[in-house]
């Protein structure tokens, strides 16, 4: 798809596929994987996004993820992730968002019971990388470059997602969310990706 050469040449530099933030807590907790129905609706009745409604459904384990802490996909630090939760054996932990895909310590948190994760939401919620701590790549999509080149062009979905929650939408024509929208419908764009950037996007998910 058209691109400026800096995202171009980003795009070519990325030879393997981004880790998906629910493999790297997979390998946190090990073997066992670890599902919470209460959390699912909890967190989900919040807007969070569902490991559970990926195609495939959560094979590694519950993880759920705050959509609009997530940056774009093409940064300079590395490969982004959101904010996110996910259960162990021990209760639950959340991460908050990095544009590097690091977890320092100061950006997770334990907690034993649901009740603990139910009181501290409000904090992961307003979580936003802080501006000064990332760079896009190239400045971000070109002029030229539409919603339908970034869905027929970008494979790895979570780098979909991510370019199309930050995508500068124009009101209408081949630039407007519409074209989104028409992907949805024709089949071009999996339910999972289309929930998860109006999550992005703060519009919510439609049912």
């Amino acid at each position: 798809m058209p691109k400026s050469k800096p995202r171009k040449k980003a795009v070519s530099k990325k030879k393997q596929a981004r880790r998906a933030e629910h493999e790297v807590n997979a390998m946190l907790r090990g073997e066992t994987a670890y599902f919470s129905d209460e959390a699912e609706a909890l967190l989900a009745g919040r807007g969070w996004i569902s490991e559970r409604d990926q195609p495939g459904g959560a094979d590694q384990g519950d993880a759920w993820y705050w959509m609009p802490s997530q940056l774009p996909a093409y940064l300079e630090e590395g490969e982004p992730v959101p904010t996110s939760v996910f259960p162990v054996e021990t209760g639950f932990i959340s991460q908050l968002a990095t544009p590097d895909g690091s977890v320092p310590p100061s950006a997770q948190r334990e907690y034993a019971t649901l009740e603990e994760l139910a009181a501290d939401l409000d904090r992961l919620e307003s979580y936003r990388v802080p501006e000064g701590h990332w760079n896009v790549l190239g400045g971000g999509p070109g002029p030229d470059e539409t919603p339908d080149e970034l869905i027929e062009g970008i494979a790895e979905e979570w780098e979909l997602i991510a370019e199309l929650i930050h995508f500068p939408y124009s009101a209408e024509g081949p630039r407007s969310f519409e074209r989104v929208e028409l992907a949805l419908r024709d089949g071009r764009l999996t339910d999972y990706a289309y929930r998860s950037v109006l999550a992005g996007r703060g519009t919510g998910a439609k049912e």
